[in-house]
């Protein structure tokens, strides 16, 4: 009988558990769902995508929220939304480099170990990509590659 107790007991306690754990799992992710929602609208209007591929919250010096995807033609489009109100950028995904080139543009430097996220967002109302890496010495690196160019700056941020 005693048994039942701690099992009945336990039970609710899990329970519980799972029910808090999971609110605060909903609620942490819904800024980034709105964001999201609000990025996919206006890539609809302003560039005419119909089918989404990609969503990259970028972070820099400002945010830029970009959507890939593409239109009635089937071509693919980059919108990239600045968070401060400046107008939006519509581009032809042809128009510049992949996320894998810009991935083998930082490979090629033989400083890194180890790729963790890839972005596109805007720097000095420029598009670029930023590669996150670990490098060889273990340190965390951003780099910035020229989204039409598909050449690493100069300056990586290293932490």
């Amino acid at each position: 009988m005693r048994e039942n107790k701690w099992i009945k007991y336990l039970t609710i306690t899990l329970i519980a558990i799972i029910v808090i754990i999971s609110t605060i799992l909903y609620r942490s992710t819904s800024t980034y769902r709105s964001t999201k929602k609000q990025a996919v609208t206006i890539a609809k209007n302003l560039g005419h995508i119909n089918k989404i591929d990609e969503f990259y919250w970028f972070t820099r010096q400002e945010n830029t929220f970009s959507v890939v995807g593409r239109d009635d033609n089937n071509e693919e489009k980059i919108v990239m939304i600045p968070e401060n109100g400046k107008e939006a950028l519509v581009i032809y995904a042809s128009k510049g480099v992949t996320q894998d080139d810009a991935i083998k543009a930082v490979l090629k430097k033989n400083e890194t170990k180890k790729i963790k996220k890839v972005s596109l967002g805007l720097v000095d109302d420029k598009p670029v990509w930023e590669v996150t890496a670990t490098s060889k010495d273990d340190h965390l690196v951003y780099y910035l590659v020229d989204f039409y160019s598909g050449e690493v700056k100069d300056g990586a941020l290293k932490i």
